[in-house]
């Protein structure tokens, strides 16, 4: 029974070598976790909030201090940024693409992955005829009333 016993467990751990020997490397902290490709048809593969304001607040997504919120943390937070940039439309209701450009500015939060502690998301956004991307800062572990950053309008 003993040897039977040791011989199981040789089994097993050669079965978990040799799964952990073959999995992927994890995506680095700072990049890009959706490929470019993915980012330029996300309108497609994820629907979009609605949005039917524009702040009147300045500040609001541009800066650090006033991101947009837009919850789910880490189990929907992605999938609620897609969904939201894929909600904003140029200032003449222009198509946006978008690219995730890293994380930053550690906050506080119960939500957080780690000591309490989270990260906001920085993307760049552009459409047709914008000479120069927009940076936008995303906070997905807390919700809020959505809207548009000034410069832009909100799909219906």
């Amino acid at each position: 029974m003993r040897n039977k016993t040791w011989l199981l467990w040789g089994v097993l751990g050669g079965m978990m070598a040799g799964c952990s020997t073959s999995q992927k490397t994890p995506t680095l902290y700072g990049t890009s976790a959706v490929p470019a490709v993915a980012n330029a048809n996300a309108s497609s593969t994820v629907l979009p909030f609605v949005v039917r304001g524009v702040s009147e607040d300045a500040t609001y997504g541009y800066t650090a201090e006033n991101p947009v919120r837009v919850g789910g943390g880490r189990t929907a937070g992605a999938r609620n940024q897609q969904r939201y940039l894929n909600a904003l439309k140029g200032p003449n209701g222009q198509d946006v693409t978008y690219a995730r450009q890293a994380s930053c500015c550690a906050f506080k939060t119960r939500r957080g992955a780690v000591d309490n502690t989270a990260l906001l998301d920085v993307y760049q956004v552009t459409w047709a005829g914008k000479a120069t991307p927009v940076t936008l800062y995303i906070n997905m572990y807390r919700g809020g009333r959505l809207l548009a950053p000034q410069g832009f309008t909100g799909a219906r």
